[in-house]
């Protein structure tokens, strides 16, 4: 992972003011004299949204300029210059205006999906560290997992399994892309995030089934991965449900755990005895996280060079991996692509 130097404000360029776009651009306002970052241009072709946006700033001392284009980043003064893009476009240009803002000299925060294929993160990743620049992912779910799991380390010594659902509203606007690439990415990122950690054994093989319903995309999809010892990591993910909900159910030798996150909740339960009633139940909760406000923050600590402990994180999350395997970058999100590659390459699609 490159790390950067940089010292004094950091100016971030947010490419994109739509739904994900304006929350990055809140998150920095509400954080920014805290970390030290501001935003100083948004690009945003649409007049309405882009004006909109900026009456937010009224009365600030420093307002951002808005730009129609990556293009026009090069005709800004050195007020505004910025030293980083924050990237929320629509996902099926996410690839294009990454490139497009490395190719400026801008570290880069990308909102998920990262690309499209392995190749995608593969092309992404050497134009960062051929320009020396950071380029980190947007996938929240990290910060809540690693608060949530702290410091348990659960046996390993026979196969684990892993049961993950995510489950929301279709939503037009991630129309562009399919459930995988749109929900599903987020737990097949804390799989490769937990197999890493824990050294769980390589995936063997992939089956899958999918259906479209709301869009031209797969629109509901069910996955199981077959580890080399016998575990399996099973994931379902639809845009079809009336209601959200993000969960995984963990079983292991001797314990099984339940985590809720929409709930910031981990209840485990673990054999203290030979009894089938003697398990000891144990709860984490993370109450006090802000997982936007922290990607935002570890971006920044990346931008300084450095590893720091918010007030908020709940040191939780570094007593469950060191900070820079915490961090998600083209690298994290090349084992993740690999497996969504996999599972694209197989699956069945119904209907």
């Amino acid at each position: 992972m490159n790390r950067a130097k940089m010292s004094g404000t950091i100016k971030f360029a947010v490419v994109g003011a739509g739904h994900m776009g304006a929350n990055h651009i809140k998150k920095v306002r509400a954080i920014g004299d805290r970390v030290g970052a501001r935003v100083s241009v948004i690009v945003e072709p649409d007049e309405l949204r882009a004006g909109a946006t900026l009456r937010e700033f009224a009365g600030h001392p420093h307002p951002p300029e808005v730009i129609a284009n990556i293009g026009d980043l090069s005709n800004l003064g050195p007020t505004n210059k910025p030293d980083a893009a924050i990237i929320a476009v629509p996902a099926s240009i996410h690839k294009e205006a990454t490139l497009a803002c490395l190719d400026k000299g801008l570290h880069c925060l990308v909102e998920k999906p990262l690309g499209f294929s392995a190749i995608d993160c593969r092309e992404l990743g050497d134009k960062a560290r051929e320009k020396g620049k950071v380029l980190q992912v947007g996938l929240i779910e990290r910060w809540s997992l690693a608060n949530l799991w702290g410091g348990w380390r659960p046996e390993r010594h026979s196969p684990w399994t892993i049961h993950a659902e995510r489950r929301g509203p279709f939503v037009p606007r991630a129309a562009d892309t399919d459930v995988i690439h749109d929900l599903m990415v987020h737990d097949l990122d804390l799989f490769c995030l937990v197999s890493k950690v824990f050294s769980l054994p390589a995936v063997k093989d992939v089956s899958a089934w999918g259906r479209r319903l709301r869009s031209d995309f797969i629109d509901q999809a069910q996955v199981s991965l077959h580890l080399e010892d016998g575990g399996e990591a099973r994931f379902f993910a639809s845009r079809l449900s009336a209601e959200s909900s993000r969960s995984w159910e963990l079983t292991g030798p001797d314990w099984h755990a339940s985590i809720d996150f929409m709930r910031r909740s981990l209840k485990r339960f673990e054999k203290m005895g030979r009894d089938q009633n003697s398990f000891i139940a144990r709860e984490n909760s993370w109450s006090g996280g802000d997982p936007l406000g922290l990607e935002i923050e570890a971006f920044v600590n990346s931008l300084r060079g450095s590893y720091t402990v918010a007030p908020d994180v709940a040191q939780g999350s570094f007593d469950f991996c060191r900070p820079e395997e915490l961090e998600p970058d083209s690298d994290s999100a090349l084992c993740t692509h690999e497996i969504i590659d996999r599972i694209l390459s197989t699956i069945k699609v119904l209907g």
